[in-house]
């Protein structure tokens, strides 16, 4: 596995950056390409990252499997992105981690064919992209927003994004397979790199798999439009943390209630023939996979609820898409199995799409403008401002 991290400095807001310079970094922290803070829009690879890149596909040699690059989501600092780090902030020691040192059912490596389910038969099949995603109060503070949650959901993914869309760019012209694992606001940080870098892009990037995604609708429906490679989002319209979060944690820049503020993960999105929602609470989807429907005909018990406590809080439901043994096997052959396109899917009647109200209608709807002044950032969030709902 090669570990990529996008070391970003805290600069306030998008008008006090200045010259402050972010990096994107190897695991012994040698700097692969600097991403000045202030720079907006597609920042090409550079030499020292495509070098790195293809040192690692040297080492993984010939191998058949896709290459899959994974995106964690809220809630990660890793300072340390060591394989013996213990910070457990670090994605390194949860999602990244290898089965016998972290719980298999929290690991996403058996997933993207990095090693079994016992940690063994490794592979370098995975590029594992780090950032940070949560802040303490005063660089929140300072950076004009009343929550970690809006840091994350405006500032740092947003520009992690850049990184990752240099990775991608480049990893797509190199391998002969490449595909994406994104969890959470995970999904915000892919979907911003694609919208990014879908120009550039090789097709080589077929497939995308999306879990419980936090990017909001009308942003994916834009970044996605006329994609030329299938997207799988798994959706559950259980899942409490994207009830809450998808909302009223980021009004009144999303106000809530409105089309602006809906995710991907709870409202699905539709209008889009290469998109494929896959709702894991619809019945009539539970019993298509059971029945052997799927175009491996393999039947997978998918289920939305969480079976097992690995995660802590586990109860939300907002982790059970990729820790229940069910939907880890669904999730692992959508990524490394070439039968499962959408289209096969689409073909022998799936039943995607969600129960949403807004469902398939995000199409061409404005996405509104984040205020890039702290000045700005404070008069929306003012007592004020909340009070207005959205002003």
């Amino acid at each position: 596995m090669l570990v990529l991290k996008y070391d970003a400095v805290e600069a306030g807001a998008p008008d006090q950056y200045g010259d402050a310079i972010d990096r994107l970094v190897t695991v012994d922290g040698s700097t692969l390409q600097e991403f000045p803070k202030a720079r907006v829009g597609f920042i090409p690879p550079e030499a020292a990252l495509s070098n790195a890149l293809d040192a690692w596909l040297a080492k993984r040699g010939p191998r058949a499997e896709p290459v899959v690059v994974m995106v964690h989501g809220y809630q990660f600092d890793p300072r340390d992105i060591s394989s013996a780090s213990t910070d457990p902030d670090s994605p390194i020691t949860s999602i990244y981690g290898l089965p016998g040192k972290v719980d298999h059912h929290l690991s996403w490596l058996p997933l993207v064919g990095e090693c079994d389910q016992n940690g063994g038969t490794l592979a370098e099949n995975a590029i594992a992209f780090c950032y940070k995603s949560q802040s303490g109060i005063l660089d929140y503070a300072n950076a004009g927003w009343v929550s970690d949650y809006q840091h994350a959901v405006f500032d740092q993914s947003p520009l992690a994004a850049r990184a990752l869309a240099a990775i991608l760019v480049s990893i797509a012209s190199k391998a002969p397979t490449v595909r994406i694992l994104a969890h959470s606001m995970g999904t915000r940080t892919t979907s911003q790199a694609i919208g990014l870098a879908q120009a550039q892009l090789a097709p080589t990037l077929d497939r995308v798999v999306l879990l419980d995604g936090a990017e909001f609708c009308v942003d994916a429906a834009a970044n996605f439009a006329n994609c030329p490679f299938d997207v799988f989002s798994i959706c559950n319209r259980t899942d409490e943390v994207l009830a809450l979060g998808g909302d009223q944690m980021c009004d009144p820049i999303r106000a809530n209630g409105t089309a602006e503020a809906r995710t991907i993960g709870y409202d699905g999105l539709g209008g889009n023939e290469r998109w494929l929602d896959l709702q894991l609470d619809n019945p009539r989807l539970i019993h298509w996979f059971t029945d052997r429907q799927a175009p491996d005909g393999i039947p997978y018990r998918i289920d939305a609820e969480a079976e097992e406590k690995s995660h802590p809080v586990a109860g939300l439901d907002h982790w059970a898409c990729f820790t229940n043994d069910g939907n880890r096997a669904l999730v692992r052959a959508l990524l490394l199995k070439d039968a499962m396109t959408v289209a096969a899917m689409t073909a022998r009647g799936v039943p995607g799409g969600t129960n949403a109200p807004l469902y398939g209608k995000f199409n061409g709807l404005r996405i509104p403008p984040t205020p890039r002044t702290l000045a700005a950032r404070k008069q929306r969030l003012s007592p004020a401002g909340l009070t207005g709902g959205g002003g």
